[in-house]
């Protein structure tokens, strides 16, 4: 065979080559472009959103303002240790311990009016026995400060889902009104004092047949986030 003719199928050869190279690319051109259209590495994912009450996970429970015959049910949805909660700074040697919620009606097909948040308790196992009111070894406190009810929606497009930094303010007198299927979303604070190590955290509130006494509330148990100090 001449030269010649050695040199052309080279050539050929070469272009075949580099032709199986380009069709190699192009079927694997489709799965770069799904890659492209995700988060990059290490980007920042958004809060979770929820379009109704049920899509929060937890237990919870349903609680009665004392002297009202309606009620709403409660839905503990995070914790936190706080210096500050609602505008209230915490007392010097404690923090707040902090307990967002879901709120909606008692009953589905009709709404709540004035719903507040101040009947709720925290209850939880004390190192010092000596904490008052006591009862079977547990002891109980009153929320402070208590935020007032926002819709869910509003919180999310406020705060991007993140309830933690909504501009929560303290109301101790007025109550929200709850409409019929909606959901509201609050936080609840507990002062505690920073040499504490209690155990066994509780959300608790008063019902209809256990108004006053404590042992009798209705309560599910809560996370206890890690302190930073």
């Amino acid at each position: 065979m001449s030269k010649r003719i050695c040199v052309v199928l080279a050539a050929g050869a070469l272009m075949l080559s580099a032709a199986g190279c380009s069709g190699g690319d192009d079927e694997k051109t489709p799965h770069a472009d799904a890659s492209s259209s995700g988060p990059a590495p290490g980007a920042s994912r958004s809060a979770p959103e929820y379009a109704k009450y049920s899509d929060f996970p937890g237990k919870d429970f349903a609680t009665t303002e004392p002297g009202l015959s309606l009620g709403v049910r409660v839905k503990p949805i995070d914790t936190a240790w706080s210096p500050e909660l609602a505008g209230v700074s915490a007392d010097a040697g404690k923090h707040f311990f902090a307990v967002y919620v879901a709120v909606t009606g008692e009953l589905a097909d009709r709404g709540v009016n004035n719903a507040k948040l101040d009947y709720l308790r925290l209850k939880y196992k004390p190192t010092d026995p000596i904490c008052g009111p006591e009862q079977s070894g547990y002891c109980f406190r009153d929320a402070y400060p208590k935020s007032q009810l926002a819709d869910l929606q509003e919180v999310q497009q406020d705060a991007g889902g993140k309830w933690r930094d909504y501009a929560w303010h303290n109301m101790s007198v007025m109550g929200t009104n709850v409409s019929q299927g909606s959901t509201m979303l609050g936080v609840v604070g507990f002062s505690v004092s920073d040499a504490e190590k209690a155990t066994g955290f509780e959300l608790c509130g008063p019902t209809k047949a256990s108004s006053v006494d404590t042992d009798n509330f209705a309560c599910v148990p809560i996370d206890t986030p890690e302190r930073s100090q």
